[in-house]
């Protein structure tokens, strides 16, 4: 079987700020005091990305309050700025994804060439939104075992979150079986998936997961499990809401190959009863990635503005599944149905469709063919035709409706094939570009 998903991602921020997805980025909030506690009024608050350099600022209001919303989760440096204090700087501010984080800032007097940094990474609070979940991070992400590499797997870590689905159905294009997420006792398959805010649920099916990103490429993803910010609906269960990394102004790149061999695999516990060998089975997992600026030498430098990741993965699995059939008696293709028993050895009378007629109840009544079998010129040829095509019965089956389970194929191996690809352009728009 050949599967492939393709997924191709130009993420341009004035695009992201007109759709109508659901906000995937964090707020950065809070409130500048002086050494008093009293507000500090017009301080300039800056922060930027520490990845992109991407630099979003605010002024404060008249209580000393301040928001900078839409920041791409990941670590920022927060710096604040009024004449008579001294700079305040705080390094290592980690924003997650959909996150509203409150920081709060005390200047203390002094020139503005002097500063004050805070290095200590103390996790900020989210205050300002009712929502319950949890995230899960990019270190989490890489560094988990992953059963076929699934990122939405890693949902099951979170408390109140139950996976319903088959753990051996868990594979990036079981689309419908890693859709079995129970979230705070909600009915399966009645959650939300998003992909950097944009909607993610399959169309085909039963509320599947449409796309399923590679590791590699996932910057996080938060488990949103109630109460809901008004911008999300549509679900009666919880939201996972997925971020893709962006790339920096730094090139980094990757490579993996996870394999199985025959040679490689314990055999099971019902072979080794009988003295069997261990069944043939192969599965390889590799891919690569990169990341960074975009750059053209002598034609374009994207430091601090363009960036790009492309990301790549193919799925190959060999796997021994014999097959029990059931095909047509070869007698049935001349319209022979005289040995046609169920399982029971009780006989089925077919009817002559032609013979129809009414009882007084208005029900219909048909005549049997004569010993249960059909006449030769009123078989379709063009049915008759297709049905040489099956092959042969080779086999029968103790307890089975004659002609049923007649087929036996040992030696059949299932193989999947999926290829997954990632490309992605981000821009950021400012004054200078």
């Amino acid at each position: 079987m050949l599967r492939r998903a393709y997924c191709l991602v130009w993420a341009l921020s004035f695009i992201t700020a007109m759709g109508g997805a659901q906000e995937f980025r964090a707020t950065l909030t809070g409130r500048v005091t002086d050494p008093q506690n009293l507000s500090v009024a017009e301080a300039t608050v800056q922060v930027r990305n520490v990845s992109t350099s991407e630099v979003s600022s605010a002024k404060t209001d008249s209580h000393g309050n301040f928001s900078i919303p839409l920041l791409r989760p990941g670590t920022y440096t927060v710096t604040v700025l009024h004449p008579g204090f001294r700079q305040y700087t705080q390094q290592g501010v980690t924003l997650e994804v959909a996150q509203t984080a409150s920081l709060s800032v005390q200047l203390e007097l002094g020139a503005e060439t002097q500063s004050v940094t805070v290095t200590a990474e103390t996790p900020l609070l989210e205050v300002s939104t009712a929502d319950r979940g949890g995230v899960v991070d990019t270190q989490r992400v890489s560094e988990l075992p992953l059963n076929a590499r699934n990122p939405f797997m890693l949902g099951g870590m979170m408390s109140g979150v139950t996976f319903r689905g088959s753990a051996i159905w868990q594979r990036p294009f079981d689309n419908g079986a890693i859709a079995e997420w129970s979230i705070n006792g909600s009915r399966q398959r009645q959650n939300e998936f998003l992909i950097d805010g944009a909607p993610n649920n399959g169309q085909a099916g039963d509320n599947n997961v449409a796309y399923v990103p590679i590791v590699d490429a996932v910057q996080e993803f938060k488990m949103q499990s109630n109460t809901y910010d008004a911008q999300y609906g549509h679900t009666a269960g919880g939201i996972m809401n997925v971020v893709l990394k962006s790339g920096g102004n730094k090139f980094h790149g990757s490579a993996w190959e996870f394999m199985r061999r025959t040679w490689l695999d314990a055999n099971t516990f019902q072979n080794n009863s009988k003295g069997a060998p261990r069944a043939v089975h192969y599965l390889d997992q590799y891919g690569g990635q990169i990341e960074g600026p975009v750059l053209f030498p002598k034609l374009y430098n994207g430091h601090d503005k363009t960036f790009f990741l492309f990301s790549f993965e193919n799925y190959r699995e060999g796997t021994p599944s014999p097959l029990l059939l059931s095909v047509p008696a070869p007698e049935f293709l001349n319209g022979d149905f005289s040995k046609l028993t169920d399982a029971n050895g009780k006989p089925i009378t077919i009817y002559n469709p032609f013979t129809t007629n009414f009882d007084p109840k208005g029900n219909p009544i048909r005549s049997p063919f004569p010993n249960n079998q059909i006449p030769a010129n009123i078989i379709n040829p063009i049915a008759q035709k297709i049905q040489s095509y099956f092959p042969k019965p080779n086999t029968t089956t103790p307890n089975s409706a004659y002609s049923q389970n007649d087929l036996s194929v040992p030696g059949y191996f299932a193989k999947d094939k999926f290829y997954n690809y990632i490309a992605r352009v981000d821009e950021i728009i400012g004054q200078k570009h």
